[in-house]
Protein backbone atom coordinates (compact mmCIF):
# COMPACT_ATOMS: atom_id res chain seq x y z
CA UNK A 1 0.00 0.00 0.00
CA UNK A 2 1.38 3.64 -0.86
CA UNK A 3 1.26 6.11 1.93
CA UNK A 4 1.80 9.68 2.14
CA UNK A 5 5.28 10.10 3.72
CA UNK A 6 6.35 13.97 3.96
CA UNK A 7 4.42 17.23 3.12
CA UNK A 8 5.35 18.50 -0.06
CA UNK A 9 3.84 21.83 0.69
CA UNK A 10 2.29 24.08 3.01
CA UNK A 11 0.09 26.87 0.88
CA UNK A 12 -1.45 29.86 2.78
CA UNK A 13 -3.65 32.29 1.53
CA UNK A 14 -1.97 36.25 1.95
CA UNK A 15 -3.14 39.81 0.86
CA UNK A 16 0.34 40.42 0.30
CA UNK A 17 2.78 37.88 -1.38
CA UNK A 18 5.64 40.43 -1.30
CA UNK A 19 5.75 41.03 2.58
CA UNK A 20 5.34 37.12 3.01
CA UNK A 21 8.27 36.21 0.67
CA UNK A 22 10.66 39.20 2.14
CA UNK A 23 9.58 38.09 5.80
CA UNK A 24 10.38 34.40 4.99
CA UNK A 25 13.35 35.49 3.32
CA UNK A 26 14.86 37.34 5.49
CA UNK A 27 14.04 36.39 9.07
CA UNK A 28 14.08 32.81 8.71
CA UNK A 29 16.70 32.66 5.61
CA UNK A 30 14.18 30.65 3.43
CA UNK A 31 14.80 31.06 -0.17
CA UNK A 32 12.31 31.81 -2.93
CA UNK A 33 12.65 28.91 -5.42
CA UNK A 34 9.50 29.59 -8.20
CA UNK A 35 6.80 32.47 -8.21
CA UNK A 36 4.39 32.29 -10.73
CA UNK A 37 1.12 33.00 -11.73
CA UNK A 38 -1.07 30.07 -10.34
CA UNK A 39 -2.08 27.57 -13.27
CA UNK A 40 -6.33 27.97 -14.49
CA UNK A 41 -6.75 30.31 -11.64
CA UNK A 42 -6.91 34.09 -12.73
CA UNK A 43 -5.25 36.63 -11.21
CA UNK A 44 -3.32 34.51 -8.49
CA UNK A 45 -0.08 34.20 -7.57
CA UNK A 46 2.04 31.57 -6.37
CA UNK A 47 5.32 31.60 -4.60
CA UNK A 48 7.57 28.45 -2.99
CA UNK A 49 9.95 29.07 0.00
CA UNK A 50 12.38 26.15 0.34
CA UNK A 51 12.87 24.42 3.66
CA UNK A 52 14.54 21.60 2.06
CA UNK A 53 14.82 19.50 -1.59
CA UNK A 54 11.32 18.06 -0.97
CA UNK A 55 9.27 20.27 1.80
CA UNK A 56 8.25 23.83 0.97
CA UNK A 57 6.15 26.96 2.17
CA UNK A 58 3.75 28.31 -0.31
CA UNK A 59 2.05 31.76 -0.24
CA UNK A 60 -0.78 32.11 -2.65
CA UNK A 61 -2.32 35.79 -3.37
CA UNK A 62 -5.46 36.78 -5.18
CA UNK A 63 -8.29 39.37 -4.90
CA UNK A 64 -10.92 37.62 -3.12
CA UNK A 65 -8.22 36.77 -0.18
CA UNK A 66 -7.49 40.58 -0.15
CA UNK A 67 -11.55 41.13 0.35
CA UNK A 68 -11.96 38.84 3.39
CA UNK A 69 -11.84 39.70 6.55
CA UNK A 70 -9.41 38.35 8.97
CA UNK A 71 -10.51 37.89 12.43
CA UNK A 72 -8.30 36.31 15.83
CA UNK A 73 -10.23 33.75 17.60
CA UNK A 74 -12.27 32.71 14.23
CA UNK A 75 -10.43 33.19 11.03
CA UNK A 76 -6.65 32.88 12.89
CA UNK A 77 -5.67 31.67 16.44
CA UNK A 78 -2.97 34.99 16.92
CA UNK A 79 -0.73 32.36 19.37
CA UNK A 80 -0.10 28.99 19.40
CA UNK A 81 -2.75 28.19 21.96
CA UNK A 82 -5.70 30.38 20.77
CA UNK A 83 -9.03 29.23 19.21
CA UNK A 84 -9.67 29.12 15.46
CA UNK A 85 -12.57 27.97 13.04
CA UNK A 86 -12.19 24.13 12.55
CA UNK A 87 -10.35 23.41 9.54
CA UNK A 88 -8.26 26.51 9.55
CA UNK A 89 -4.55 26.36 10.23
CA UNK A 90 -3.95 26.99 13.76
CA UNK A 91 -0.47 27.64 13.54
CA UNK A 92 2.54 26.43 11.39
CA UNK A 93 5.71 25.15 13.16
CA UNK A 94 8.80 24.88 11.26
CA UNK A 95 11.58 22.05 12.43
CA UNK A 96 15.75 22.52 13.38
CA UNK A 97 17.98 19.83 14.47
CA UNK A 98 18.92 21.09 17.61
CA UNK A 99 18.33 22.84 21.01
CA UNK A 100 21.63 25.10 19.94
CA UNK A 101 19.79 25.59 16.40
CA UNK A 102 16.68 26.74 17.56
CA UNK A 103 18.30 29.29 20.00
CA UNK A 104 20.70 30.50 17.34
CA UNK A 105 17.33 31.10 14.99
CA UNK A 106 15.51 32.81 18.17
CA UNK A 107 18.55 35.21 18.05
CA UNK A 108 18.01 35.79 14.14
CA UNK A 109 14.47 36.67 14.19
CA UNK A 110 14.90 38.83 17.16
CA UNK A 111 17.47 40.87 15.83
CA UNK A 112 14.88 41.46 12.59
CA UNK A 113 12.79 43.32 15.42
CA UNK A 114 10.06 40.14 15.88
CA UNK A 115 9.39 39.73 19.35
CA UNK A 116 9.66 35.89 20.24
CA UNK A 117 8.07 34.19 23.14
CA UNK A 118 10.52 30.78 24.66
CA UNK A 119 12.21 28.48 24.57
CA UNK A 120 9.70 26.33 26.66
CA UNK A 121 10.23 22.50 26.88
CA UNK A 122 6.82 20.86 25.70
CA UNK A 123 7.99 17.35 26.64
CA UNK A 124 8.28 16.06 23.49
CA UNK A 125 10.11 18.98 21.71
CA UNK A 126 11.89 22.34 22.54
CA UNK A 127 10.30 25.68 20.75
CA UNK A 128 9.88 29.35 20.01
CA UNK A 129 6.82 31.52 19.18
CA UNK A 130 6.07 34.86 17.53
CA UNK A 131 4.00 36.33 14.85
CA UNK A 132 4.80 36.44 11.23
CA UNK A 133 2.91 39.11 8.45
CA UNK A 134 -0.89 38.90 8.50
CA UNK A 135 -1.07 37.04 12.38
CA UNK A 136 -0.06 34.13 10.99
CA UNK A 137 0.93 32.00 14.43
CA UNK A 138 4.86 30.73 13.97
CA UNK A 139 6.59 28.33 15.92
CA UNK A 140 10.06 26.90 15.42
CA UNK A 141 10.63 23.42 17.04
CA UNK A 142 13.24 20.94 17.70
CA UNK A 143 12.86 16.95 19.28
CA UNK A 144 15.64 15.15 20.61
CA UNK A 145 13.85 11.90 19.19
CA UNK A 146 10.83 10.94 17.55
CA UNK A 147 7.44 11.91 19.48
CA UNK A 148 6.19 9.11 21.19
CA UNK A 149 2.68 9.67 23.31
CA UNK A 150 3.12 6.65 25.65
CA UNK A 151 6.30 9.02 26.82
Amino acid sequence: MTLANGVHHLAIATRDIRAQIEFFSDVLGMELVALYWMHNVAGTWHGFLKLNDTCYLAFVQNEQIAALPRQLGVTHAGSGAGAVAGGAMQHVALNVDSLDDLLALRDRIRSRGVNVFGPLDHGLCHSIYFAGPEDLTLEIATSERAIDGRA
